[in-house]
């Protein structure tokens, strides 16, 4: 088994890693742009998707795309085992053909639904060997290497996307229904006022309450989490060839200096910056 590092912000177009260790890859909700599959091997986890929350289960095959914030929470503090990939989703689009869209099961279900499938032991059996190959490839830089590690990477592709159209999604079922309101009650307001008060109030909790079982059950602040869904809408705003003020505005940042420091910090480069990339990138 390989054991890779993880970064909090992926800045290759293409990462792979089949790891074991007790502590998270980032510790609190995030975002990055590129598109993940992750398989669950072993352990006690769950994973916040958005404002869904699952209790991992070994075969779990889940796709994450890059506008969904997300986090792991190990529950026992044991070492927990998982696949990942990550890949930037505009290396693809040469690879899809009028049949066949590799990106299906990350673009095309409704937002925040259909991310976890359960694989037979077949299955995880032939995810495992292709994905050991990509694995391989990326980390042995030989002739032909690169060529190898895009064919895996489509094999990978092909798989998920059959596998997702076979089988039912699962439905989240680890968290509390009052922290899935508060997160549903976020997701519906981003563009409006969402302070601490201002979500109390409109749940009829005590703030302190509410803030106590938010960093109870997710590991995290409702700042942070408010914070992360924010920068998220505002990525895909941007992605979608909207200005820097309308995604600053319509993402629920008030501040247009603040927005665009938030911005930087969180996503490592400015909004028009990541603005420019993403139209050139759609153009490619």
């Amino acid at each position: 088994m390989t054991t890779s590092k993880y970064y909090e912000f992926i800045h290759k177009d293409l990462l792979a890693s089949h790891g074991t260790s007790s502590i998270a890859p980032t510790k609190d909700f995030h975002v990055h742009d590129n598109y993940e599959i992750y398989l669950f091997l072993d352990g006690e986890v769950n994973l916040f998707i958005n404002q869904f929350c699952y209790h991992l289960q070994r075969g779990n095959l889940l796709v994450i795309n890059n506008h969904e914030i997300h986090k792991v929470i190990n529950l026992s503090g044991k070492p927990y085992e998982r696949m990942t990939i990550h890949f930037k989703p505009d290396m693809i689009q040469p690879f899809c053909s009028a049949e066949t869209n590799l990106l299906h099961c990350f673009i095309n279900r409704k937002s925040g639904f259909d991310h976890i499938i359960q694989l037979d032991e077949s299955q995880i059996e032939e995810f495992i060997r292709i994905s050991s190959k990509l694995i391989h490839a990326l980390e042995h830089k030989t002739y032909g290497s690169d060529v190898l590690s895009l064919t895996f990477l489509v094999q990978i592709l092909v798989f998920t996307n059959d596998a997702f159209g076979k089988v039912k999604s699962l439905l989240p079922r680890a968290t509390s229904s009052f922290i899935h309101s508060v997160m549903q009650y976020i997701e519906n307001n981003l563009r409006s006022e969402l302070s601490l008060e201002q979500i109390s109030k409109k749940l009829s909790v005590d703030k302190f309450y509410l803030s106590h079982m938010f960093k109870s059950q997710t590991g995290g602040t409702i700042y942070h989490y408010i914070l992360m869904k924010r920068v998220a809408l505002a990525k895909q705003l941007l992605a979608d060839g909207h200005s820097v003020s309308l995604a600053c505005h319509s993402s629920g940042f008030n501040d247009y200096a603040n927005f665009i420091r938030t911005f930087k910090k969180i996503s490592g480069i400015s909004p028009g910056k990541y603005a420019k990339l993403s139209r050139s990138q759609s153009q490619n």
